[in-house]
């Protein structure tokens, strides 16, 4: 989310080097990857995810990819005929596992900011989402205007650590995970954090804190444009998911799925 933001969250502990080996040989692999089924083969696209909601996650109980980023790309594989599997990794990371060709596809709320342009290609953009500002229940913090002085809190990894450097707090500090910012915040360790705003007011509604609130009105400092990554060598793989992604844009499923984990209309991508 953020140098125009950058996105955020979620981060997981980083699997072992022989599971992550295993994974990468009976998981992941190219976009060329095929799997036999029904006489003829289908092509199977591994997507690059930290699990964390409402982004894109496997639900612990089906088994199944959820989210907002997960349900669009299932939406786009079922009509392009693709099997999806997934790889898991840290937010941190999703790039160059996507570079070490663990995964064909970052489909996980990855802001899209010229410094990882550099890097890997973006899709046309998914959806936009902005910042969230956290802070104590009984905080007078009321803007970003206020936190000068004060010691702020952000998700290694994304570029809220970025946001957080350059208003003028006392202290940065980071954490490894939604959960441990969160915590930051009711423990007092931090007098503000900043995080995504879909994935802090999903974590809110799973598991109220009245510990907590959100800044409101908030207008974000950068609102993020979100997009799935591809290496800059896989073009046909790109010019595929745009035009699925295109597809469904005209469908009413698009909306549908930003509203069922409650983003709204001003938050789909033209």
């Amino acid at each position: 989310m953020k140098s125009s933001i950058k996105l955020s969250r979620r981060l997981r502990a980083l699997l072992p080097m022989g599971v992550a080996a295993a994974l990468a040989l009976s998981a992941c692999g190219s976009g060329s990857s095929t799997s036999g089924g029904g006489g003829g083969e289908q092509k199977t696209i591994t997507i690059a995810t930290s699990n964390d909601a409402p982004f894109s996650f496997t639900d612990q109980a089906t088994g199944e990819l959820k989210g907002i980023d997960g349900e669009m790309i299932n939406e786009i594989a079922a009509k392009k005929g693709w099997k999806v599997k997934v790889f898991t990794s840290e937010f941190a990371t999703l790039i160059a596992a996507l570079s070490a060709k663990k995964a064909d596809v970052i489909v996980d709320a990855m802001y899209i900011t010229d410094d990882r342009k550099k890097q890997i290609d973006f899709t046309d953009p998914w959806y936009t989402e902005g910042e969230a500002m956290v802070v104590p229940a009984d905080s007078t913090l009321a803007s970003r205007d206020d936190v000068k002085g004060k010691v702020l809190g952000a998700q290694t990894g994304t570029v809220f650590k970025d946001l957080i450097e350059s208003l003028g707090g006392s202290q940065v500090k980071l954490f490894d995970s939604q959960a441990a910012l969160l915590a930051a915040v009711e423990n007092r360790q931090v007098d503000a954090v900043f995080t995504d705003s879909a994935v802090v007011g999903y974590s809110l509604v799973q598991k109220p804190n009245p510990k907590l609130k959100l800044v409101t009105p908030y207008t974000p400092f950068y609102p993020g444009i979100i997009g799935a990554g591809v290496r800059k060598d896989d073009t046909q793989l790109l010019k595929d998911l745009n035009a699925g992604l295109a597809d469904l844009k005209k469908s009413p499923k698009y909306l549908e799925i930003l509203k069922k984990y409650g983003l709204t209309e001003a938050n789909a991508a033209k």
